[in-house]
C-alpha cells in the first residue's frame, strides 16, 4: 500500500451493520481511526460506543437505534478515544439500509476522522461532505412534512410512505424526496387536491412486479380506502370505496398481491371501483401492473366502473384494461363479451355514459 493510500486510510474509512445477526464489516480506515490494524479486533457495537467519549456515547447509542428502526440519515461529530488514548474528533455519518419489503435490514456509511485535517482540501471535502449530508436530511423532512400536510399522516407513517415508494419506484429516497418538493412548491398547486395530484403523477411509473408486502400507510390513511374481498367458484372480488392515491397505494398493493394468491384460474379477479371518489396515477399504474400480472398467471383482471371522473382517468391512460359496467358481467368465467351486452370495451363508453349503470 502507498503512503498515500495508508494516509487517506487513517482518516476516513466506511462501514456497514447487518442487524440479523449484529455483525459489523469495517474498513481499513474505521480500524486505523480506532488505533487498530485489520485482525486486532473483532467490530461490534459495544466496541464501537465503548470508544466513544463518555459525554457522546448515548446520543451516539441513540442515533444508532433511531436509524434501525426508521432507516432515517444521520451525522454526528463526536469525541473518540483511540487504542492508545489519544483523544480525536470524528465524523460518523449514515443510513438505513432496506430490504425488499421495506424493513431496515442494517446501517451503512462513513467515519471520518476531523481532528487534524491534513490539508485545505481536505478541510473542504469534509464541509462539503457535512453540507450535502445536512441537505439530504433537510429534503428527506420537507418531503415528510407535505406527505404529513396533504394525506394526514404522522411523522413515522409518512417517512414509512416515503420509503416504501423509493423501494417500489427503484428510485433513491433523496431523489424521491426532491421531486416531492419540487411538487409541492409549484406556482399552480394552490389547493391540497391540486398537490395531492402532483404527487400521484410523480409516483406513476411503477415496476411490472409489485412488491409482495408494503408498510401500513398509518392512521392518517385509515378511512380514506376500504377494501371489501369476497370469493366466489374460484373468483375473487374486490369492492373498493373511497380515495386511491399515494397514501393509500400500499395498502391497495397488498390487497391487489393478495387477491392474486386466493384466486383459482381461469377465475378473473375483479376490481369494483364504483365507490371510488379519486384515482390517482398510483391506482392507474397498479392496475395495469397487475393486469400484466393476471395475464401471465392466467387470471383475467376485471375492472368495474362506471361514467364519471374515474372512467375519465382510466380513458386518458391507455393501459389496456378490460373494463365492465357490471360486477355480474365482470364475474363471467367467459373470455368474450357476455350477452347482455354490459361490457365496456372502450372507456368512452364510459365518459359519454353509454355503458349504462350497474
Amino acid at each position: 500500500m502507498s503512503g498515500r493510500a495508508a494516509s487517506q486510510d487513517q482518516g476516513m474509512g466506511s462501514y456497514r451493520y447487518a442487524a440479523a445477526d449484529g455483525s459489523w464489516r469495517w474498513s481499513d480506515g474505521v480500524y486505523a481511526i480506532h488505533g487498530f490494524r485489520r485482525g486486532e479486533i473483532v467490530p461490534s457495537t459495544a466496541l464501537l460506543l465503548a470508544h466513544a467519549h463518555s459525554a457522546d456515547r448515548r446520543h451516539a447509542a441513540q442515533l444508532l437505534e433511531s436509524c434501525l428502526r426508521n432507516g432515517e440519515l444521520f451525522s454526528f461529530l463526536y469525541r473518540l478515544i483511540d487504542a492508545s488514548g489519544r483523544v480525536r474528533w470524528a465524523l460518523i455519518a449514515g443510513e438505513g439500509v432496506f430490504g425488499r419489503q421495506g424493513q431496515v435490514t442494517g446501517l451503512r456509511g462513513y467515519l471520518i476522522d476531523v481532528t487534524e485535517p491534513q490539508s485545505r482540501a481536505r478541510s473542504r471535502e469534509v464541509a462539503s461532505t457535512l453540507r450535502k449530508a445536512i441537505a439530504v436530511r433537510a429534503v428527506i423532512e420537507q418531503a415528510k412534512g407535505a406527505l404529513m400536510l396533504v394525506y394526514g399522516l404522522d411523522a413515522e407513517a409518512a417517512f414509512a410512505l416515503l420509503s416504501w415508494q423509493s423501494q417500489h419506484a427503484n428510485i433513491k429516497l433523496r431523489d424521491l424526496a426532491e421531486r416531492l418538493v419540487a411538487a409541492v412548491g409549484g406556482g399552480d398547486a394552490s389547493t391540497t387536491a391540486a398537490i395531492r395530484q402532483r404527487l400521484d403523477e410523480i409516483v406513476y411509473s411503477l415496476p411490472a412486479e409489485p412488491a409482495p408486502s408494503a408498510p401500513a400507510s398509518g392512521p392518517g390513511a385509515a378511512g380514506l380506502l376500504t377494501v371489501d374481498e369476497e370469493i366466489l367458484d374460484g373468483a375473487v372480488l374486490l369492492r373498493l370505496r373511497g380515495e386511491i392515491d399515494m397514501s393509500t397505494g400500499p395498502g391497495l398493493d397488498q390487497h391487489l398481491a393478495a387477491a392474486v394468491a386466493a384466486g383459482t384460474a381461469p377465475a378473473p379477479l375483479v376490481v369494483d371501483l364504483s365507490g371510488v371518489r379519486h384515482l390517482g396515477s398510483v391506482g392507474v399504474a397498479l392496475l395495469a401492473s397487475y393486469h400484466r400480472r393476471c395475464l401471465e398467471a392466467g387470471t383475467p383482471l376485471r375492472i368495474v366502473v362506471v361514467a364519471g371522473p374515474v372512467a375519465g382517468t382510466l380513458a386518458m391512460i391507455p393501459a389496456g384494461l378490460d373494463l365492465y359496467v357490471q360486477v355480474a358481467d365482470a364475474l363471467a368465467t367467459t373470455g368474450g363479451p357476455p350477452s347482455t351486452g354490459r361490457r365496456a370495451t372502450q372507456s368512452g363508453d364510459l365518459i359519454a355514459g353509454r355503458g349504462g349503470q350497474p
